[in-house]
């Protein structure tokens, strides 16, 4: 006969206390430590418990994932609806919102882009979160603060900047000591805005498009 567990959970909240403790855990050590037996006995709960939320360890990575980007996309829109209706402005609050999300939220950062939650293609509120960054750059091109013609190239540029930050700051991987990510984030997000912006001067003197 199976264990009774120790605690009782409502229809759904097992879940969610496995995965907020799942994120909390990869915080501290990083997704190799996670372990969905772990989790059961800091849950309080029979070792076969997560496994009828979770077939899977892949599946609890990608349930943190969505939940991730779902995050990170709400936290974007509120950061581009609180910003002054100039593009340039909008684009710089985008910035500054993901390296602070991305510092604030760790267990959910690294998980996000981790190819074990990922194997199977990119997450609905991934994609959506990707293409408020696209729409911000489109934006800043039809303002002519950035240069005119297919705006990937833009937008790759845009987002590895602030993810290689965030990722460099959250795997500790950062050589210099003293950098805040609370500082930085607005200068990160300012000079992508800026940088654009002197694309765009520099691209209608010579009549250059991206892309071409």
């Amino acid at each position: 006969m199976r264990a009774k567990a120790s605690k009782d959970y409502h229809h759904g909240s097992l879940r969610r206390t496995l995965i907020e403790a799942a994120v909390e855990a990869i915080a501290e050590r990083g997704i190799e430590a996670l372990n969905l037996r772990r989790l059961a006995a800091q849950a309080g709960v029979t070792a076969g418990a997560p496994y009828h939320h979770f077939p899977n360890r892949e599946e609890l990575l990608r349930a943190i994932a969505e939940q991730g980007f779902e995050r990170l996309e709400a936290a974007l829109i509120g950061a581009r609806d609180a910003a002054p209706a100039d593009a340039s402005a909008r684009l710089e609050a985008l910035g500054r919102t993901y390296l602070s999300f991305a510092t604030s939220h760790p267990g959910y950062f690294r998980v996000m882009f981790h190819g074990d939650a990922t194997s199977s293609g990119p997450t609905e509120p991934g994609l959506r979160a990707f293409h408020l960054l696209r729409d911000a750059v489109l934006a800043c091109q039809e303002a002519g603060a950035a240069p005119e013609g297919d705006p990937t190239a833009l937008v790759l540029t845009a987002w590895s900047a602030v993810h290689g930050f965030a990722t460099l700051w959250v795997d500790g991987a950062l050589p210099f000591e003293g950098i805040e990510p609370a500082r930085m984030a607005p200068d990160v997000g300012r000079l992508l805005a800026r940088m654009f912006a002197a694309l765009a001067r520099d691209a209608r003197a010579s009549g250059e498009r991206v892309g071409t």
